[in-house]
This record gives C-alpha cells, structure tokens and sequence, in this order.
C-alpha cells in the first residue's frame, strides 16, 4: 500500500521522537467529550481547531501512505498532528504503563497493543462500516485475541508469497505455476533442484526465518498447532501430519535450501539472497515487492502462486492496524480521521502510495505497468488461501503461552540436533504445560 497524495513534507506535520510516557500529554478524556467542546468543534460537523496525537513505530520514509493521508487530512480540516514515535519492542514495555496512567495518544498505528490490550481501544464497529472490509484481514489484523471484538482496522494488509527468478526458469527450462494450474510442494522442491543444476543459481529455494512462513507448508498439508476442544483446545502440533511436513522441510534444506539460515549458522537474509541472484524461489510476502521492484536489475522477478498440498493451498495474511485508545484526548477526532481515511477516494489514494493487497473489499491497487498489475492479482489472490486451521491456531492465542520457542524447535530439526520428531512433541508438551490444553497426540 503506498502513493498518491502528493509526497510528504514535514510542514504541515509536528513531528515528534518520543521515546518516553510523558510524550503522549497526559489526558483523561474517556469519549472525546472535551474535544468536541474545544477549538472549532461542532456538535453537528467535523471537529476543527484541534490536534491528535498519532503513535507509530519507526521514523516516516518517502512515500510515508499514513503520514500523508494525516496531511491530507490536516489540511482539510483545520486540525493538526503530532506523531509520536515508539519502538515496536518499546511499545511492548511501555504501553501498559500508558494505559495504567491515562496517559495515551489519540491514535495507534500498531501490528498487536489493540489485540493484547482490546479493552484499552474502541470497538470499531461503532466507528466505520465493517461490512466494507475483508472480513479475514478484519479478523487476523484487526481483531481482539480474547473476544471478537474488532479494536482495530488494517491500514496495512500484506499477504505471504512467492518470487521467482524468471532469467533462472528459462536457463533451467521450467514453466512457472499459474493460478490456475499451480504447482505441489513436491513439484517445487523436485523444480528447485533441477534450477539450482542449471539454473545459474546458488540456491533453488529459500524462505523467510519464520514460523509463519514454515506453517504455510504445515496448513497446506492440514496441519495446525491446535485443534478447538470444544469451548477450549487441544494441542496438535506434533501430529503425524506435521512431523512429515517438517521431516521434508528438513530434506529440503539438506538439498535447495541455504540450510545455514534455517539452521541458525548465520544471520544472512534470505530476501537478500534473491536480491542477489542467489535463490532462484523465494517464500516471503507482498511487503517485498516494491523493493524487489526498484533494487532487482540483474535478472527479471515474477510472482507464482503458492504451491497445493494434500489439504490444498495455503496463505497467511497480516499486516498493521489504525486503533484508538477509549482514553485517549480526543477520541471523536480520531474516528473522525479513520473515517476520512476510509473515504472510497481517500482509501484508494493511500493505497496506491502503500502499493499492497487491498483490506476493502471494492478497492484494489492499480499498478503503473501491465507486469504488476499480473503480479498484484496473483498476491492479491493469495488471500483467498488463508484456512480454516490457521483461523483456529490465531483465535487460540497460542502465542500467549508460548512464542519463539516454536522456531526454536524447528531450527533445532533443521540443524540436525534433534529430530523433526522430537522437535514437535517437546514443542507440544511445552505448550500443552503452559496453556493447561490437553495434547491430541
């Protein structure tokens, strides 16, 4: 998701690098009831005169789509913004402390605080429309771990997928997948060996250093952590299913793969990898494809559909969230701007400056060039694949209990130290002990 407003100056725009509570300006106000007394504000119209207080996590790039919809806005309005800047992980620490001393923005721009902490944000369903969006990016990106509460709605919707590098198929001589004839896992790894032959290549396959990435191959043989048990669950990760998946995973990285990454013997980046030159298919997400558009010129990239398995195809979708904190100053300004952004014709602006997926359901980025606009409806189509196992494992809150040790186990069976076998079952008596879940197998 990425351009169309005109680029961003800062004026305009009161940017603030706050790395502490105090930044935010303590307030109290727990309806917006204050500001919509203040300034040019009106019981009947917009409110004017006024200045919300935006938290995001990193320092404002070129063709910053958030920043330039709140200078849209700003101008349109009357109202001003302070962007406040907080670390992903500083976020993490300190948000509780906000919420314990009412001390917060007006605004969130965040990837889980609206998830972990739903009862500090406003329903949204009260705010905007919810019918208009994709109702699995409202679910996985914008929904509360423990209700169904929707305290957050995507800004930022990104889908996993696969690259491919095109100069590699024509010296290997293999046809990529299409839609409508896609390939298996087996047929990919079988393909990424004879490209990694003749393909002019170091490497026929890489993937992202990431669970999510390697569940994609676990759903697509109709795997899952865990299985609903009744109001409960049970955990499955360790199922006959899922030990074969990661046993071919693990051949995998003996045969294509840069086993060192997967293994935990160096902290080289796959992406860089097919950047290179030096991966001829890459498991990755949509989030990379402008880059790969501006940096890629040794050889020419496409975009394939992800490979079936003996369940079908599977995607993960995720992304980032607008959520408004219920005490913030000037909650009413604040859905006064996600309102705004979600306008048709604003929505369909800042899409075309953030260049991703769309999260609304009758607006899609339209992209300059015939080759992207293929590429886009191929990544775009990705989201049909999500399952109905992935939703269980995310309404689970697995992680919760138990996080990075499950990449750890997989890193572990990769690297030889144990088996894909033992991985699995002391994953799933780990989170079998912390969850309280009885384990299925």
């Amino acid at each position: 998701m990425k351009k169309m407003f005109q680029k961003a100056a800062a004026g305009g725009m009161a940017v603030v690098m706050a790395m502490s509570l105090a930044a935010c300006g303590g307030s109290s106000g727990k309806d917006g009831g204050e500001a919509a007394q203040q300034g040019g504000a009106s019981a009947d119209g917009p409110i004017t005169g006024q200045t919300l207080q935006v938290m995001i996590s990193e320092e404002p790039g070129e063709g910053d789509a958030l920043g330039n919809a709140l200078k849209q806005w700003s101008q349109e309005t009357g109202n001003e913004i302070k962007q406040i800047i907080i670390s992903h992980d500083d976020m993490r620490s300190k948000f509780p402390s906000m919420a314990k001393n009412k001390d917060m923005p007006d605004l969130v721009a965040t990837t889980f605080l609206h998830q972990l902490y739903p009862e500090e944000f406003v329903d949204m369903s009260g705010v905007v429309d919810l019918s208009k969006f994709n109702q699995s990016a409202l679910k996985i990106v914008g929904k509360s771990y423990s209700s169904e509460a929707i305290t957050g709605i995507p800004d930022q919707f990104t889908t996993t997928c696969m690259f491919y590098n095109k100069d590699a198929f024509a010296a290997a001589g293999i046809e990529a997948p299409t839609v409508d004839k896609p390939w298996t896992w087996d047929q990919l790894y079988d393909n990424a060996k004879v490209i990694q032959e003749k393909g002019n290549v170091k490497y026929g396959f890489a993937a992202d250093v990431s669970r999510a990435r390697y569940d994609i191959l676990m759903y697509a043989n109709g795997g899952s952590l865990v299985e609903q048990d009744g109001d409960s669950f049970k955990v499955t990760v360790n199922s006959p299913a899922n030990i074969a998946t990661l046993t071919r995973f693990v051949q995998a990285n003996n045969e294509v793969m840069p086993k060192a990454i997967w293994a935990g013997g160096t902290t080289d980046n796959p992406v860089e990898y097919f950047k290179n030159g030096d991966a001829g298919i890459l498991l990755s997400g949509s989030w990379n494809y402008n880059t790969f558009a501006s940096d890629i010129s040794k050889f020419e990239f496409g975009v394939m559909p992800t490979p079936k398995g003996s369940a079908g195809q599977s995607a993960i979708i995720g992304g980032e969230a607008l959520a408004i904190p219920a005490n913030g100053k000037n909650v009413e300004l604040a859905k006064q701007f996600v309102q705004w952004l979600f306008e048709p014709e604003h929505y369909a602006e800042f899409l075309q400056i953030r260049k991703e997926p769309s999260v609304m359901n009758d607006i899609t980025y339209t992209p300059d060039t015939d080759k992207a606009k293929e590429e886009f409806a191929i990544m775009q189509n990705e989201t049909n694949y999500v399952t109905d196992t992935f939703m269980v494992d995310e309404n689970s809150s697995w992680r919760n209990y138990k996080d990075n040790e499950y990449r750890d186990s997989l890193k572990r069976a990769v690297s030889g130290e144990i088996t894909p076998e033992d991985a699995l079952n002391g994953f799933a008596d780990a989170l079998s002990q912390s969850s309280g879940w009885a384990k299925g197998y």
